[in-house]
């Protein structure tokens, strides 16, 4: 198999999970999609060197930093303008419902915080691996997770006491 060929094979391959975990970093389809298509190029000019040893684990690397160094940079070109309006759904949308939820909730968190917390547990990675991925210690990485759960738990705490609050009403 050529370079060309393997790489491409990879990519069809490898898709899917990267823009899982791109979409898990950004919480956006589009720039999820963007996320994963820039790093595959950035991936395709280290191919030669990495394809043999882990390509997996670089590209994921590569995931990660494109992330945080675009999370650094402010977009302000654009602006919401108005709140959407909070409206009742019926019965039969929970996982929807929770899934909104949480998509809000990890929104609300730092980047490196949200990279923490899904790298450790929706990619059940260990520590010394995020570590790396994140370019830090393995003590920060304890401290995003740590702070990162704590403020999800705070706002399904406060999610939980609006619905009741609602529902007495």
């Amino acid at each position: 198999m050529t370079n060309d060929e393997d790489f491409d094979a990879f990519v069809r391959a490898r898709w899917t999970t990267t823009a899982r975990l791109a979409y898990a970093l950004t919480l956006d389809h589009q720039k999820a999609e963007d996320l994963a298509q820039e790093s595959f190029t950035k991936l395709w000019f280290h191919w030669r060197k990495v394809r043999g040893e882990s390509p997996e684990g670089y590209l994921r690397k590569i995931v990660t930093t494109t992330f945080l160094s675009g999370a650094r940079r402010r977009w302000s070109a654009e602006r919401p303008t108005e709140v959407p309006p909070d409206t009742a759904i019926g019965s039969g949308t929970g996982q929807v419902d929770d899934r909104l939820a949480l998509h809000a909730a990890m929104s609300r968190l730092s980047p490196r915080q949200r990279a923490a917390v899904y790298l450790r547990y929706a990619e059940d990675l260990p520590e010394r691996t995020v570590a790396t991925l994140l370019g830090c210690s393995v003590g920060s990485v304890k401290q995003h997770t740590r702070r990162g759960l704590e403020a999800l738990r705070l706002d399904t705490t406060d999610q939980l006491a609006d619905l009741a609050g609602r529902n007495i009403a």
